[in-house]
């Protein structure tokens, strides 16, 4: 070896050879180091030598009862611990993302997380996966569908029926849909509404730019045979309640919507057979995200243990929100 020659550029240090020196820096021995690692002494002392040939140095002071290292050795060893443990933990990771125990999920949703099968699905898929980071996009159905081709997302929760083939999805549930109505109305007494009820109230509506999808929906629902007259307003759905409960109308929403309380506002149940709008997860063909995979698996088991997936009832879920929020009806 000659001192101060430059190490030769086109030889690379191996990862199997850090592993062996750190071995060998443990166990103060090359036969020490081979019972360690499950391999033949010659095997070791090889590696150790390409490693002081690829560094033009000796790493270790050789002795008749085993070696001691040298100043450059140490140096070495304190480095070579550290790569060797960042390398672990980076494949150790990308193996858990692999198998979708860790990663990135970004998820976007319509429907309130203040109640309902959504919120259920993610407490459930937060508790079994607490690697995994779950990004949360808020949008209307048409800015879902635009951050998926986008990739800005990997999957969508939404009440529009997906039909394009550069989608996939699952039909998750029905969601129902109940009157948000001022506490002091006349409806609010009552313990269900119909829609002849609503076309006699002063309506207030989100505008489709906001995120609501449920005026065109409802006018023909509300008002069949004319024209719905509702008051639209460019608003999230916690400022329209907001202003249901400062009694500026009532208006129309999931039931998810109804899982937290808002000053001055009741929620009554729609007694129609067509007060339900259909929820589905879309992502795109061909998305490779394993944690997208497993949230969907995951959602595939839930709508079968519950009985969801044939009928897209809500069963249990809508008659324990229902005794929650309305009492027993």
């Amino acid at each position: 070896m000659v001192p101060g020659q430059r190490p030769d550029r086109h030889r690379s240090i191996e990862l199997r050879q850090l592993r062996y020196f750190i071995a060998v820096a443990d166990a103060g021995s090359f036969s020490g180091a081979a019972s360690a690692l499950g391999v033949l002494q010659p095997t070791v002392s090889q590696h150790i030598q390409r490693l002081e040939d690829r560094l033009h140095t000796n790493l270790f002071e050789r002795h008749p009862r085993g070696v001691h290292l040298t100043f450059v050795g140490r140096h070495l060893l304190r480095a070579a611990r550290r790569i060797i443990r960042e390398v672990d933990q980076v494949l150790g990771l990308a193996m858990r993302v692999g198998r979708a125990e860790a990663g990135l999920l970004p998820l976007g949703f319509y429907l309130s997380l203040s109640a309902g099968p959504l919120r259920e699905a993610l407490l459930a898929f937060r508790r079994a996966s607490p690697e995994v980071m779950i990004e949360l996009y808020e949008g209307s159905p048409s800015d879902l569908l635009t951050a998926l081709r986008e990739l800005r997302i990997d999957l969508a929760f939404t009440v529009l029926e997906v039909s394009s083939p550069e989608f996939a999805t699952l039909r998750l549930w029905d969601e129902p849909l109940v009157a948000a109505l001022p506490e002091d109305c006349v409806l609010a007494s009552q313990d269900t509404v119909t829609w002849s009820d609503l076309a006699k109230a002063s309506m207030v509506m989100r505008t489709w730019e906001s995120g609501s999808v449920l005026t065109a929906l409802l006018a023909g629902r509300i008002a069949p045979d004319s024209h719905l007259q509702a008051e639209e307003h460019f608003i999230s759905r916690e400022a329209l309640l907001g202003m249901i409960g400062l009694g500026f109308g009532a208006t129309v929403l999931g039931i998810s919507a109804a899982g937290a309380s808002y000053p001055g506002v009741a929620f009554r149940p729609i007694a129609e057979a067509n007060a339900s709008i259909p929820v589905t997860a879309v992502w795109l063909v061909g998305n490779d995200n394993p944690v997208r995979h497993r949230f969907v698996a995951m959602l595939r088991d839930r709508l079968k243990v519950q009985g969801r997936l044939a009928s897209g009832k809500l069963a249990s879920w809508l008659a324990s929100i229902s005794t929650m929020l309305f009492g027993a009806i």
